[in-house]
């Protein structure tokens, strides 16, 4: 497992893509303190995954860009609108 900084990722991706792609896992950190971890893909369990939401109802997929689910949510309180455009302030 690598541990590396942002600046090193940065300057040589294609080395660590490389070593991911081999089944490493990198840490990547930012001033030392962890930010994110690159681990290789599952693709079977990926497409499972996403097989499944598509089923259920919760994302759809015509070729395009990605959707997802279009059924409203019922919630009490605020919209979330609202919320969002407050903190943009």
């Amino acid at each position: 497992m690598y541990r590396i900084g942002i600046k090193e990722l940065k300057n040589r991706l294609s080395y660590y893509v490389g070593q991911v792609r081999k089944g490493e896992q990198i840490t990547v950190t930012d001033r030392g303190r962890a930010v994110a971890v690159i681990v290789p893909t599952q693709d079977g369990e990926i497409v499972a995954r996403l097989t499944g939401l598509a089923r259920d109802g919760f994302a759809s997929w015509e070729g395009g860009k990605p959707g997802g689910s279009c059924r409203p949510v019922k919630a009490r309180g605020r919209p979330v609108s609202d919320i969002v455009l407050e903190d943009r302030r």
